[in-house]
């Protein structure tokens, strides 16, 4: 591997910008783009290059980067729907030491808006007297006004959105034939990480027609509604096999590694913590996708005429609504019980 940035998908722009600044970079970068644009992978990629330059085995460094299981590489969770207080001592504690294996630590903070003002607090005074070895890279898909402060201390890197025909090209390169890939790049919300995995995965398509056509299958009874709920939420259950199998592999390639290089302890622990964040957000994602899918053939029936257009506006109030609602780790089952009772058949 010679560039950790070989892997992002079109973000050109953003790409030539952070490669020119992995000799020399700044304290704290924000990376600011549409949601599904790559930001953390652009994010982490970034982070590798830093943690990679000037050391020996360079490689070595990039690689467990990329696998978010360095040991100079931060990335601060959050564990509610916000980040809080205890995130924020998480992170003032980890800025201020120093870095294990080199002279740069990353701390890396996904989705900075969701941030609560003591979050945002403790980040600006961390970000007003920057530790030496300390780089931050936060990543945003909205800027709001508490942001505009913390936005103020960092370099912005403006993300676009990744083009469908870019995302289709990606997987046909990757191996996927032409009909799958411009399928699976209609359905993946413009999301790198999203495309792969649903190409991955031959159920991918047959879970977007289920979500299409759950409306068709209500009846305004709860015995309905409770069927399809559970019907969905099982093909989300099974989303995640895809997944699995990939986690598995790179365990295997990661215990190989700590054969050569040590490290067995701390890699694998992180490597764990990345795959509970993956499956999570594999299944924020899922439901995610059926909340489109679901919009998708709304608005479709009210074109055909299938839908009135009142009713139609406001199935697709509720379902953004829900949307949201799920973004924000909400009761899910209840969430789509709630949803589907109120969905016009």
């Amino acid at each position: 591997m010679t560039d950790a940035f070989s892997q992002i998908v079109g973000q050109q722009a953003a790409v030539s910008m952070l490669r020119a600044a992995v000799a020399n970079p700044v304290h704290a970068y924000l990376l600011n783009g549409p949601e599904g644009c790559g930001s953390r992978n652009l994010a982490v990629s970034f982070a590798a290059e830093l943690l990679a330059y000037g050391r020996e085995n360079p490689d070595n460094h990039r690689r467990r980067a990329l696998d978010e299981a360095h040991s100079d590489l931060v990335i601060v969770e959050r564990e509610g729907t916000e980040y809080r207080r205890l995130e924020a001592e998480f992170m003032r504690g980890a800025g201020y030491r120093s870095a294990f294996e080199g002279d740069r630590q990353i701390i890396l903070i996904e989705d900075i808006q969701l941030a609560n003002a003591v979050f945002v607090g403790v980040t600006l005074k961390v970000l007003e007297e920057p530790p030496p070895s300390t780089y931050f890279i936060l990543t945003a898909n909205e800027m709001t006004p508490a942001l505009a402060t913390i936005a103020s201390r960092c370099t912005p890197v403006d993300l676009v959105t990744v083009d469908t025909e870019d995302l289709a090209e990606h997987l046909r390169m990757l191996g996927v034939d032409e009909d799958r890939s411009r399928a699976i790049a209609n359905i993946a919300d413009a999301s790198i990480d999203r495309a792969v995995l649903l190409a991955s995965d031959p159920a991918a398509l047959e879970r977007w027609e289920a979500w299409s056509r759950v409306r068709t299958k209500l009846d305004g009874t709860g015995s309905a509604v409770g069927l399809a709920v559970d019907r969905l939420l099982q093909m989300i259950e099974e989303s995640a096999t895809p997944l699995r199998k990939r986690q598995d592999q790179e365990l295997e390639e990661l215990d190989e590694l700590a054969e050569r290089y040590g490290e067995r302890g701390i890699g694998r622990t992180k490597l764990l913590e990345r795959h509970g964040r993956e499956l999570r957000r594999l299944r924020t994602d899922e439901l995610l996708m059926g909340m489109t899918a679901v919009g998708a053939a709304i608005r479709e029936g009210i074109r055909d005429g299938s839908i009135d257009p009142s009713s139609g506006s406001k199935s697709l109030a509720s379902v953004i609504e829900v949307a949201q609602d799920l973004r924000r780790n909400g009761n899910e089952r209840l969430l789509l019980q709630t949803l589907f009772m109120n969905l016009t058949p």
